[in-house]
């Protein structure tokens, strides 16, 4: 197994890290990615924990999957009601569509690889047939997830222009552009993939099996191609295209866009307040004429600028560790082998558990959501509706709204 194959499912489910341990004594020599510039041992915690970890990881993922897909596709279902039609929604539709997808992706793969014949290698497992399937895993789940992330930089742009700049926001961050956005981006990530998508080859060896009735077999794989100079080069641009703009560009853009979204809602309270302290004052009421709706609005609007910044903080929580890991694999020697290979299943169920949290967030974060979705799914219970509705009447006349 080559040093490149790391690189090129590391922006979401590295495939082939499944079959480096299997495989390191085979007569594949390992490519370098470039030159190095120190190394690093292997670490006896780090291989101990992936050992005791990984029986129970393809269980654990193959769950998650499948109430990730179920999650994403009552995210779908609820944003895209008429009434709940929007530029900030039409971007998180798009972001439920790759989340939903990519874990309907890895559900078999977990499934295969884990549950169904255990995560050793072998001639059951890991047959023509199934390496076909990860190939194809391979290529769409990086398609997928890098979709994914730059969909959160996209809405984290949409939303600070829109809070930052009302005016211009209102006219550039439209339904119409949020449409285009998500179209763009899907886009240009299937074309920047497309060096990940051509990199592969299948490969295979014999293997004897003493647990079985068979004494050997054809155990299948895939790889990277490197069997020409231009087959390196390839590899090595791949690395540094996933390892950069992939991962850590996104990454960068959502750090930045992280921090002026906090700082421009603290600008925009500030001004909230000073501006109904000079109205009550200049009117000599407590609460003017319209000072309760433009409050309630911008309540509203900081409670949902709050829920997408939460939304953009998980990506970095789960993606930024991996976009530095990434990174190091190119430039410290045996990093993938001896530190991100074992935890990479570990940072696996992370982002599988990010593609899925999203529809905890926008029900426990946005009443808008939960009403639509309530309204959907129990308007076979018409005592849930009613009930929901006083509720709600009684909430917006206490509360004004929050």
């Amino acid at each position: 197994m080559t040093l490149g194959s790391m690189s090129i499912i590391v922006s979401h489910v590295n495939v082939t890290e499944k079959f480096s341990s299997d495989y390191d004594n085979s007569t594949y020599a390992y490519e370098k990615m470039g030159n190095y510039v120190t190394g690093v041992p292997e670490a006896p915690a780090l291989q101990t924990f992936a050992t005791i970890y990984r029986p129970i990881h393809g269980y654990l993922a193959a769950i998650v999957c499948a109430l990730g897909v179920l999650a994403n596709v009552l995210n779908i279902i609820v944003l895209t009601r008429k009434n709940m039609i929007s530029s900030t929604n039409i971007i998180l539709t798009g972001l439920a569509i790759s989340d939903g997808l990519t874990m309907a992706f890895c559900f078999p793969f977990a499934l295969q690889t884990y549950v169904l014949y255990g995560p050793t290698s072998s001639v059951e497992r890991d047959t023509l047939s199934n390496a076909r399937y990860t190939l194809t895993y391979a290529i769409v789940s990086v398609i997928l997830h890098s979709i994914s992330i730059w969909l959160t930089v996209t809405l984290a742009v949409f939303r600070y222009v829109f809070i930052r700049f009302p005016r211009i926001g209102a006219y550039y961050c439209n339904i119409k552009r949020a449409k285009a956005a998500v179209v763009i981006v899907s886009i240009v990530v299937t074309v920047v993939c497309i060096p990940n998508s051509i990199s592969y080859e299948f490969r295979s060896e014999l293997r004897n099996e003493s647990n079985t009735s068979q004494t050997e077999g054809v155990v299948w794989y895939i790889d990277v191609r490197n069997g020409t100079h231009g087959d390196i080069v390839l590899a090595k641009f791949n690395f540094w295209i996933q390892a950069v703009i992939v991962k850590l560009l996104p990454c960068l853009l959502l750090t930045v866009f992280s921090v002026l979204l906090v700082r421009t809602m603290q600008d925009v309270e500030n001004r909230r307040k000073k501006m109904m302290t000079k109205n009550s004052v200049a009117d000599g009421e407590t609460h003017p004429i319209g000072s309760s709706t433009t409050s309630k609005r911008s309540r509203r609007s900081q409670r949902t600028t709050r829920m997408l910044l939460i939304v953009v903080i998980l990506f970095l929580v789960t993606e930024t560790p991996q976009g530095i890991m990434s990174l190091l694999n190119g430039l410290i020697e045996d990093f993938f082998h001896n530190i991100y290979t074992p935890l990479g299943e570990l940072l696996e169920i992370l982002t599988l558990l990010n593609n899925g949290i999203n529809f905890v967030l926008y029900c426990s974060m946005s009443k808008q959501f939960r009403d639509t979705f309530i309204y959907i799914f129990c308007g076979c219970f018409p005592k849930v509706v009613e009930r929901r509705k006083m509720h709600t009447v009684t909430t917006t006349m206490v509360t004004e709204g929050l």
